[in-house]
């Protein structure tokens, strides 16, 4: 992996942290083969956890510290500081429940039905509930739930969908889709499909699709044979807007939903300015908005011009009759 992005490296360092609190001392070289990484990256989560701290009574207290000297001299990895989380964190009722929706949903598909380890979870949340039972899902029809279920049975069965798709522009098309896989994401569910009309892999939102159907047709075999798929949620076309952002690493995300056209460039102190293709470019001003000051577009002028025109209209303010964007904002 050449790099993180703010989501990847947050959880990976708190995998790294538990990794060595089950195991206790490893070597440099094992943990970089557990985790399939290259020891500087390994070396660098040591840095950022050892730069983690609290105030605690006034003292200043590492959250976790990992032996810098063990690590230099013997290339050690151990924990000497675990003093801030005392005893087992309780699970809300909120959390609670949201686990066990989230482990009702699983025991719904086919391939989990029967899983010794996903009942063994069920019962011991419902051991621990004063009530002593879960959760239950109830999937309605029409909503983004029963639609994945739609789709999970139609990516077993190997066939073919077909659905009503709202695109980024409002544009609404009837669509015949292969369906890959789903993908959940922060913002929504994703479907990755291979997409017949393009010829190609494509994401579709789920909570843009309606009347979703399974086919009797059996996915082609252009679908069957796609390889690695991209984790970039938009797949650029030619008549895409190449667009310069620049971000903070709290929203290096906005750059991996995009495919980029060339490499990300680092600036300063921890920025990256790349070059991402965008479809609907006043789509632009919304996704940049998400990231608060974290992110910005520096060209194309358009664009930007679009960014300050959602802003503007966010704090109720009417934009300047002009497309001119001073260079400054």
């Amino acid at each position: 992996m050449a790099s993180f992005n703010g989501e990847e490296r947050f959880n990976f360092l708190l995998a790294l942290i538990g990794y060595l609190q089950n195991r206790g001392p490893v070597s440099l070289a094992e943990a970089a083969e557990h985790f399939d990484l290259e020891e500087k990256y390994i070396r660098a989560a040591v840095t950022s956890i050892n730069e983690l701290t609290a105030e605690v009574g006034d003292f200043e207290q590492w959250f976790f510290y990992i032996d810098v000297d063990a690590l230099e001299e013997d290339g050690i990895l151990q924990l000497l500081e675990n003093e801030v989380i005392e005893n087992v964190p309780r699970l809300s009722t909120r959390q609670a429940s949201a686990i066990a929706a989230g482990l009702n949903y699983l025991a719904t598909i086919p391939e989990f039905a029967n899983d010794k380890d996903l009942i063994e979870l069920q019962n011991l949340l419902a051991a621990g509930s004063g009530r002593g039972a879960v959760a239950t899902v109830e999937v309605v029809p029409g909503t983004v739930e029963a639609g994945s279920e739609i789709i999970r049975q139609a990516i077993l069965q190997g066939k073919q969908i077909r659905c009503e798709y709202f695109n980024q522009k409002g544009e609404r098309a009837l669509r015949d889709i292969n369906p890959i896989r789903l993908d959940p994401r922060s913002d929504g569910w994703y479907l990755r499909g291979y997409c017949p009309i393009n010829n190609a892999m494509r994401n579709f939102r789920l909570d843009r699709m309606r009347s979703i159907e399974v086919l009797e047709t059996a996915i082609s075999n252009e679908a069957k044979s796609v390889g690695e798929i991209d984790d970039a949620l938009y797949v650029a076309d030619k008549t895409d807007t190449t667009v310069v952002v620049e971000v903070q690493p709290e929203a290096y995300r906005l750059i991996s939903e995009f495919q980029n056209v060339a490499e990300p460039k680092s600036i300063e102190s921890g920025n990256i300015r790349a070059e991402i293709k965008v479809g609907h470019l006043p789509n632009i001003a919304r996704l940049v908005a998400k990231y608060g000051g974290a992110a910005k577009v520096i060209e194309p002028l358009e664009a930007r011009s679009f960014v300050k025109t959602y802003a503007l209209k966010a704090l109720g303010r009417q934009p300047e009759l002009t497309n001119q964007v001073q260079d400054e904002e």
